[in-house]
């Protein structure tokens, strides 16, 4: 924190991820650069997982009409079905 404000890492209590926040992907590469050379450490990086806290309990029907008007030929959907 004292070398780079910018620069934090917090842990995520539900996947226990260790995140790292900085001002960009170019920042977070010259830090994971550096703790491989100066501190030997191996890194595996990815986008932090997603918890899903809804599931879909019931069936569910959806129906929905898309109309668009813009001076040209315009727009027209209609979707329907359900989901379970």
């Amino acid at each position: 924190q004292r070398e780079d404000p910018t620069f934090q890492v917090s842990q995520d209590p539900e996947s226990n991820e260790t995140i790292i926040n900085g001002m960009g992907e170019l920042h977070l590469q010259i830090y994971l650069e550096r703790l491989e050379r100066e501190y030997k450490v191996k890194t595996d990086v990815s986008p932090p997982r997603v918890r899903y806290r809804e599931t879909i309990s019931k069936r569910v029907k959806f129906d929905h009409l898309h109309k668009k008007q813009t001076g040209g030929s315009g727009q027209y959907a209609r979707v329907a079905g359900y989901i379970e």
